[in-house]
């Protein structure tokens, strides 16, 4: 039988890169978890959970500290790579499928919650963002949640100096305007938008991390909108 072991759990010490990573997850977990409280989604053993485009898999993991059980944990991603590494990180009994999200193979209306972390931004064309946000309500039950995590106005300002970023060509959606609420209209209501983080906040004027004994000045400051992110989560409701 498979022995879970977190990647975290390695026995190496933990750096300045380490700690504002796992401040980064944290202001959006806070974030999440306001939610599912403020809208009484608390019963977390009785969801399933699905992250399309699910990259190394950590929200799921997240949620499954939360008591969603791990077979009730579902990604999806078009990479095989990302696939094996999800497997390698996270507990066996958890749900992992190479696809597309523009034709998924689950069930109607067979997720509670659904979490998106830099999914749409993969997509240029309006009327892929449109087949994504179809396929999204075909999967999420009636009074199910979705959360997307994106990059938004700011991100380019932050980036653009960064060759490597710039090169994926990714799609930033303007929080203020409303961009992305539009495309997703036709199948979600929003609930709510707030502002997650950019790395390069944790900068001193050096170009080196910040001390973490700012990281509660920092947090206050990005809540009050003092500091622009590069990122910002959504949450909608499906429409009925």
């Amino acid at each position: 039988m498979k022995t879970f072991k977190y990647h975290h759990e390695d026995p190496v010490p933990l750096s300045k890169a380490d700690l504002f990573k796992l401040f980064n997850d944290n202001r959006v977990y806070k974030f999440i978890i306001e939610l599912l409280v403020s809208l009484g989604k608390t019963d977390l053993p009785q969801c399933k959970v699905l992250e399309p485009g699910c990259g190394n898999g950590s929200k799921l993991r997240f949620f499954s500290e939360f008591r969603v059980p791990p077979e009730n944990c579902y990604g999806l991603e078009i990479s095989e790579k990302a696939i094996e590494i999800c497997q390698k990180w996270s507990p066996a009994a958890m749900n992992f499928d190479v696809g597309s999200v523009m034709d998924m193979h689950y069930e109607d209306n067979f997720f509670d919650l659904i979490i998106c972390s830099g999914l749409f931004d993969c997509f240029n064309e309006d009327k892929d963002i449109g087949k994504v946000s179809k396929e999204l309500s075909r999967v999420l039950k009636n009074d199910g949640i979705v959360f997307i995590l994106d990059i938004n106005e700011n991100f380019n300002n932050y980036y653009r100096n960064n060759p490597a970023v710039m090169a994926k060509n990714l799609r930033p959606f303007n929080s203020q305007t409303g961009e992305l609420e539009a495309l997703l209209e036709n199948e979600f209501t929003v609930v709510s938008r707030v502002p997650s983080f950019v790395v390069e906040n944790y900068f001193n004027s050096d170009g080196e991390y910040a001390s973490v004994y700012d990281l509660p000045s920092i947090d206050a400051k990005i809540d009050k909108e003092e500091i622009k992110c590069a990122y910002t989560l959504w949450t909608f409701f499906k429409k009925l």
